[in-house]
């Protein structure tokens, strides 16, 4: 008895409402991708790091690394805005810079100043994107260290 309203509506009108719905967030994903480009997400990356604050946020970065230099990176947060904002700012940060510049480039001052400012109460959120972010370099380096740096070399070695 309490949905004998719905059955009134005619149909023009849901699918009208259903039409401008997806309308607007479809805009809304695009707007978001302009302004927002490293919100996207990334396929294959160098390198990843996924980090949970004190607080329950939850930050992930992702970057390609070509020659030592950052060509993209993208991020998702799982938080606050502040987080998100952050978690934005340290990666268009990093985008360009060598990865021994990164660590100074995206600093939690670096990133608090890229999002205009933060509540003390919510500076954290800087230093949880700046950690992720250097967690990522951290853990590229540490593959690169692992990886043989001339597989070709190596093989010769071995028949010697």
């Amino acid at each position: 008895m309490a949905m004998e309203w719905l059955s009134q509506i005619p149909v023009a009108t849901i699918a009208v409402g259903a039409g401008l719905l997806l309308l607007v967030v479809g805009l809304w994903v695009l707007v978001d991708r302009l302004v927002n480009p490293t919100a996207a997400r990334m396929d294959r990356p160098d390198t990843e790091a996924r980090l949970t604050g004190a607080c329950g946020d939850t930050m992930e970065v992702k970057l390609k690394i070509r020659d030592g230099t950052v060509t993209a990176a993208s991020y998702w947060a799982d938080g606050c805005g502040p987080s998100s904002a952050c978690a934005a700012a340290a990666t268009q940060l990093s985008i360009g810079k060598s990865i021994d510049d990164v660590p100074e480039a995206a600093a939690p001052a670096a990133v608090e100043r890229a999002v205009g400012g933060l509540p003390e109460d919510q500076r954290h959120c800087a230093a949880l994107a700046s950690e992720t972010l250097l967690e990522a370099i951290h853990r590229y380096l540490l593959q690169r260290a692992a990886a043989p740096a001339n597989r070709f070399h190596d093989d010769a070695k071995s028949h010697t």
